[in-house]
């Protein structure tokens, strides 16, 4: 992300700013919240829009008093004319990233925000959402995934809350480190995936190499180096981390619309097959999220693939207009019981 890219003038950029000042107050209500997500919705210029005033004030607050003069004087020039509001982000600029003055109607709202704020970001059910990152990082974000970035002066830190991302990390003095769950990765000069399925969490690296901690303590006995072309599995039941060879195309497979899996839990398995599905599939009987599956589903033809689950598991398919849901097949012969 380049400043150069954000144009506060137009007024996508100036409400993706507006709504950046306003999402730094702790007191705002659950309804500006839905009002902002309907906004992101209502057309995907409105998310770029934002990504990219997320990614200038990132860069703003780390610059030095000089140079963030000069990228103030770009968007928030002396000479414009009092009548005119200044664009929001130019604002916070003008404060150094530690206050946003929104002019409008005599109203005047102070807000603090420090370098180290937190962004979130999160990609729909079924979709796929690029992020640049001020540092030159990206982030590739899997179906229904979300992440939190904090960018201080002495760490990159991102949370993956939920879901899969691929991360390709640029060199900096700074760590990079994710935090996903009972699992912390630090980039030691990398491109790595990380899938976060409640406690259950897989590293593969693509490219370098990544230090794995558990996250109550980075120093514990269980870190693991791993190099490309290798994966750690996390096993919240056992605490034990498995490691495995695993190919970059496998293990990233999902970018391509497929999603793999390797002896794998069946609810672990529908709960990461439900960030693409249309109708999410549930199971009736918890003894069946015991059942483990190796192999792939294409995230195009999930239903199909739910269809065929009893030719391979004692299961049967009962289909309602919102959902499906697996039971235990008691009976010899296997199939689907629609409804």
């Amino acid at each position: 992300m380049n400043a150069s890219t954000f144009s506060p003038g137009t007024r996508i950029e100036h409400a993706a700013a507006e709504w950046w000042a306003r999402l730094r107050d702790p007191a705002l209500p659950d309804q500006a919240l839905a009002q902002w997500t309907a906004w992101l919705e209502a057309d995907p210029n409105h998310a770029a829009a934002f990504d990219r005033a997320c990614a200038l004030a990132e860069e703003a607050a780390a610059l030095g008093g000089d140079q963030r003069a000069d990228l103030l004087a770009r968007f928030a020039p002396p000479q414009a004319p009092a009548r005119r509001a200044p664009p929001r982000l130019a604002m916070a600029l003008a404060a150094g990233i530690a206050a946003v003055a929104v002019l409008g109607g005599g109203l005047y709202v102070a807000l603090k925000h420090g370098p180290d704020a937190p962004q979130a970001y999160a990609s729909e059910r079924a979709g796929h959402r690029d992020i640049d990152l001020p540092d030159g990082s990206s982030i590739e974000l899997g179906g229904a995934t979300s992440i939190t970035t904090r960018y201080g002066s002495d760490i990159r830190a991102i949370d993956l809350d939920a879901g899969e991302a691929f991360f390709r990390v640029a060199h900096a003095e700074r760590p990079f480190v994710v935090n996903a769950g009972p699992l912390r990765i630090r980039d030691l000069g990398t491109a790595f995936n990380v899938r976060r399925t409640g406690d259950r969490v897989t590293v593969a690296v693509t490219e370098g190499r990544v230090r794995v901690s558990p996250s109550a303590d980075a120093n514990d006995g269980g870190t693991v180096e791993l190099g490309a072309g290798r994966e750690v599995s996390f096993d919240p039941e056992t605490k034990a981390m498995r490691i495995l060879d695993v190919d970059a195309a496998t293990a990233t497979a999902w970018r391509e619309r497929r999603l793999e899996f390797v002896n794998e839990p069946l609810s672990s398995v529908l709960e990461n097959v439900n960030r693409y599905g249309t109708r999410p599939v549930r199971l009736t009987d918890p003894s069946l999220a015991r059942l483990t599956f190796t192999g792939t589903v294409q995230v195009d033809t999930i239903d199909s693939w739910v269809a065929a689950l009893p030719r391979v598991f004692p299961v049967r398919v009962d289909t309602y207009a919102d959902h499906l849901e697996l039971a235990r097949q008691t009976s010899m012969a296997r199939g689907t019981k629609p409804r």
